[in-house]
């Protein structure tokens, strides 16, 4: 006898179909679940909706007007700039923004590269010998400081560090009569030597405290099972924490390339010889006596700024890497 109570007729009007994603269930180790209802596309909403998700909210628009007015702050002196280094006086006096009459020329660079007083040429060149060097060694004796810093355990450590984190704080102008007796004394006065010896002094104090910072937020794993396979200190050193570090030493690179080749005061006090002028020394020498001409002091601003610029925007990506990595960690 069939227990009629307990069947179910499956065309029965009154029962709904079941649907496909409940009927089809999916698994995962064991686990049965369904599969949510997709999300309409935004193009398939209505367009009031859109218009909302497309505006941004208060804050998000107050960070964008105040980033947008920030680079309006920056980049309109740098177009006036540039549009002055390439149009004739007379058309400058009359204000960079006047279109009624302008002027492309390149007289302005040729005469700032052959100034005088102090050609630019020269003056860039002599800018590069300083700068590259200087960058070169405070990057790769600031990495050897800072990994113990951030590894090791010594004596004095903290007050060390602290050491360092003063000398950075201290304004150049306190540290310059003393370096200038010892250029003196030394025979290092006037000459590229003395200059990128201050240079490599006076940043390594940041330079250790920003790559100390990045190698704590690297995980010491791999160091370990390099240790452990027989690595020395020196292997693990190059092999690891080198090219693990590289967005940091490209970080650093830039901005002590940046500082270094804009540099003007230590430059000023430790370089007299006019064949051993840097680029910041030169544009001053540009502005002449009775009249100023600003065209030429605009070309020369431009050369002087153009190798810093170029960079920037070609290692950028590494650039924020390294910066977003070091104050995060």
């Amino acid at each position: 006898m069939t227990d009629t109570h307990n069947s179910a007729d499956p065309t029965d009007a009154g029962d709904e179909p079941e649907s496909a994603a409940d009927s089809d269930p999916k698994t995962d180790g064991g686990r049965v679940y369904h599969e949510p209802p997709e999300t309409a596309p935004i193009a398939d909403r209505p367009l009031p909706e859109r218009v909302r998700a497309a505006v941004p909210s208060g804050p998000r628009a107050l960070r964008y007007v105040v980033a947008i007015g920030v680079a309006l702050l920056w980049l309109v002196p740098l177009v006036g700039l540039f549009m002055a280094s390439v149009r004739p006086l007379d058309q400058i006096i009359q204000g960079w923004w006047n279109f009624e009459t302008f002027t492309v020329t390149f007289e302005n660079y040729a005469r700032a590269w052959t100034f005088q007083s102090g050609p630019m040429r020269q003056a860039m060149l002599n800018t590069a010998i300083v700068t590259v060097p200087s960058v070169l060694a405070v990057t790769l004796l600031g990495t050897m400081v800072a990994y113990p810093f951030a590894r090791f355990d010594f004596p004095l450590k903290t007050a060390l560090f602290f050491l360092l984190i003063v000398v950075m704080a201290a304004p150049p102008e306190l540290v310059a009569m003393g370096n200038y007796n010892t250029l003196r004394t030394t025979g290092l006065f006037d000459t590229y030597m003395g200059l990128i010896l201050v240079h490599i002094g006076w940043g390594m104090g940041w330079v250790v405290m920003f790559l100390r910072n990045f190698l704590l937020g690297l995980p010491e794993e791999l160091e370990e099972a390099a240790r452990i396979d027989g690595a020395s200190r020196y292997q693990i050193f190059k092999s690891i924490v080198l090219p693990y570090s590289a967005p940091a030493l490209v970080s650093v690179a830039v901005i002590q390339f940046t500082w270094v080749w804009n540099s003007f005061f230590f430059p000023l006090v430790f370089m007299r010889s006019r064949e051993n002028q840097l680029a910041p020394q030169v544009l001053p020498l540009m502005k002449g006596r009775l009249q100023i001409d600003w065209g030429l002091v605009a070309a020369g601003s431009v050369l002087t700024m153009i190798v810093p610029i170029v960079l920037f925007v070609t290692l950028q990506r590494y650039y924020k890497q390294g910066m977003v990595a070091a104050v995060a960690d």
